[in-house]
């Protein structure tokens, strides 16, 4: 929520079309929450990630807006940490 603010403010169109798509994704893992698991947490982190490096790229985006998705790939981390090893590690 806090980087589609960002996004508004900013008026960045296409920070709202990432970050909108990025809560889509975060939504779904919340309806699957007593299902979810470590790959799914690893691939919506995959998301938020390459999501924040096409923000950076564009020069006109907040850095608010990277700063909010890189909080929920933090706490996707510690979810997947929680939730216990997988094959691959998230990067």
């Amino acid at each position: 929520m806090v980087g589609m603010k960002a996004a508004e403010r900013a008026n960045s169109e296409i920070g709202q079309k990432l970050v909108r798509a990025c809560m889509d994704h975060l939504e779904l893992l919340v309806r699957q929450s007593e299902n979810v698991k470590a790959s799914d947490v690893e691939a919506t982190a995959a998301l938020l990630t390459k999501a924040a490096a096409e923000l950076q790229a564009d020069a006109g985006s907040a850095n608010a807006i990277v700063a909010a998705l890189r909080n929920a790939i933090e706490r996707l981390h510690a979810l997947s940490a929680e939730l216990g090893p997988t094959k691959a590690p998230i990067h």
